[in-house]
């Protein structure tokens, strides 16, 4: 009788291993980062280089309140629109467009995440012949539906970039 009982318990324990096994390796598929289409890149694409042509358009202008807007929900909690817009007016540089011959490039890491790279000139705010082109990443995070950017960088700029 405690042969049978072993043998029981064993039956039970090779069956529960191998329903285990069954559905750890070929039941349950597994998961796989689908790659975008060349569609969806090229919509990613055309996304983040008209939001980084607002977004710089508006920096050039020095509209800091509004630029605020463009903000991820980290950096936001981070920095307030008064602290924002006070320490972007502190800064001795500003830009004044895109080197001519180069358009931004975008380099693609997921579809919420991508850097947007570009030669931004940037001239001094009092000192209106000093000028210097610098080659800048910009980190674009999609948060709820739209590209934002980190204010943190913004306030350092044009002397900090994120690792790319």
């Amino acid at each position: 009788q405690k042969l049978i009982k072993i043998r029981t318990i064993n039956r039970i324990y090779f069956g529960f291993l191998i329903l285990v096994y069954a559905l750890t390796y070929s039941a349950v598929p597994k998961i796989i980062a689908r790659q975008p289409t060349p569609m969806e890149l090229e919509i990613i694409h055309e996304e983040t280089r008209f939001v980084f042509k607002n977004f710089l358009q508006l920096w050039q202008e020095e509209r800091y309140f509004e630029l605020y807007e463009y903000g991820g929900e980290n950096t936001i909690e981070q920095i307030s629109h008064e602290e924002f817009a006070t320490r972007m007016v502190e800064l001795d540089w500003v830009p004044v467009g895109l080197e001519s011959l180069n358009e931004p490039t975008i380099s693609f890491r997921y579809k919420t995440l991508v850097y947007v790279t570009a030669k931004i000139i940037f001239q001094h705010k009092n000192y209106f012949d000093l000028k210097f082109a610098k080659k800048q990443s910009f980190l674009l995070i999609k948060e709820k539906g739209k590209w934002s950017f980190d204010l943190i960088q913004m306030i350092r700029s044009p002397f900090y970039s994120p690792v790319n």
